[in-house]
C-alpha cells in the first residue's frame, strides 16, 4: 500500500467530554487498542451556574486526541454513540480530521491495531449532511470568555478552552512586531462550514495580531461529527 493512501486513511479523533466521563471514554479507547491517545483538561464556554440549570454537567472537560485509521474511527464513533449518547446534554462531542501525512511507524501502528481488533460490524459511515470546521484561535491568556462572546454573536454555539504556553523566535517577533506572551488561551470551536468565515472574521477583527489579544485564528476541515444533533445510520 502506498504512503499517500495510508496517510489519507489515518485520522485524528478528538473527543471533548464532561470531565466525569473522561475515564469512560478512555476505557473505550483502550478496548480498541488505539496506539496513540493524548489526554488533557479544558473548560467549556458556559458559566458553572448555566451548566447546573441546563443539566450540562461540569465546565471542566476531558479532551482526548487519538490517532487511528478511518475504519476504526467510524467504529469508535458508533461505540461512543451507543455507550455514551453524546447527543444528550452533559456528555460531549467527538469529531475526526483526516491527516495529510504521518510517520511510517505511526501509520503501521494504527493498521496493526486495526488488524488486531477484528471489526465485527459492517463498516459504519457517519452522515455528512452538514459539513463542520474546527476553528482554532490562539490568544493571550485570560481572553477565552471575550473570544467566545464575539464568536457566539457571529453564530458559534460553544467552545472549549485549553491553557498553553507560547514560545516564539526573535525573528518572528521582529517580523510581526509583537512580543510573544508566555500564557496563551487556545479556543476550540466546532462550527458549521457556512458560519466559519463570519466567526473567524469577527474573532480576527477583535483579537488579531494588531490588537491587545495578539491572536491568530485558523480552521481545519472536519470529516465526521458526533454530539451535534447528528445520528448514525
Amino acid at each position: 500500500m502506498d504512503n499517500n493512501h495510508i496517510h489519507h486513511r489515518i485520522q485524528m479523533l478528538t473527543t471533548i467530554a464532561d470531565y466525569s466521563l473522561g475515564n469512560k471514554v478512555i476505557d473505550i479507547y483502550k478496548k480498541y487498542g488505539i496506539p496513540v491517545n493524548l489526554v488533557m483538561h479544558g473548560y467549556g464556554s458556559a458559566q458553572s451556574e448555566i451548566y447546573d440549570i441546563l443539566g450540562f454537567g461540569e465546565p471542566k472537560k476531558a479532551i482526548i486526541f487519538s490517532i487511528l485509521t478511518e475504519s476504526m474511527a467510524q467504529e469508535i464513533l458508533h461505540e461512543l454513540n451507543s455507550q455514551m449518547k453524546l447527543n444528550k446534554p452533559g456528555t460531549g462531542i467527538a469529531f475526526t480530521i483526516s491527516l495529510s501525512g504521518c510517520s511510517s511507524i505511526l501509520s503501521q501502528l494504527c493498521y496493526k491495531a486495526e488488524e488486531r481488533f477484528q471489526l465485527e460490524r459492517e463498516e459504519v459511515q457517519m452522515p455528512h449532511n452538514e459539513p463542520y470546521d474546527l476553528i482554532l484561535t490562539i490568544v493571550s491568556g485570560g481572553l477565552f470568555s471575550e473570544v467566545m462572546d464575539v464568536a457566539k454573536a457571529a453564530g458559534a454555539t460553544g467552545g472549549t478552552l485549553i491553557h498553553a504556553r507560547g514560545v516564539g523566535s526573535e525573528e518572528a517577533s521582529k517580523f510581526l512586531g509583537i512580543t510573544i506572551q508566555p500564557e496563551k488561551d487556545i479556543v476550540m470551536i466546532l462550527a458549521p462550514h457556512d458560519k466559519k468565515h463570519s466567526i473567524m472574521e469577527k474573532i480576527t477583527q477583535e483579537f488579531g495580531l494588531s490588537t491587545a489579544g495578539k491572536g491568530i485564528c485558523f480552521s481545519l476541515p472536519v470529516s465526521s461529527t458526533l454530539g451535534l444533533g447528528t445520528v448514525i445510520d
